[in-house]
């Protein structure tokens, strides 16, 4: 799970917008990964994910109205895993 996670961070949420560059890292926002994964199998609502969200955009220095978070949250909410535990 969470390596889909950071697929809808790379694919969809990128707030820093560099993830059009191939050479850019891809564990850009892995710092971020455990906090959804916790919201998202401990049931944390859509809110709670963007309150997260947004607070990880503004700790960036972001515009957080730059990025869709509905789509982003949509895209974790479509996340399938088995168990409740995965590795990045």
């Amino acid at each position: 799970m969470r390596c889909a996670i950071r697929r809808v961070f790379v694919e969809v949420w990128d707030p820093i917008g560099v993830m059009d560059d191939p050479e850019w890292p891809r564990d850009e926002y892995d710092g971020y990964i455990g906090r959804v994964f916790e919201l998202l199998v401990l049931g944390g609502t859509d809110q709670e994910i963007v309150d997260y969200l947004e607070w990880a955009i503004a700790r960036m220095g972001l515009d957080k109205s730059r990025v869709s978070l509905k789509s982003v949250v949509a895209a974790l909410r479509a996340i399938t895993w088995k168990g409740k535990s995965d590795s990045v």
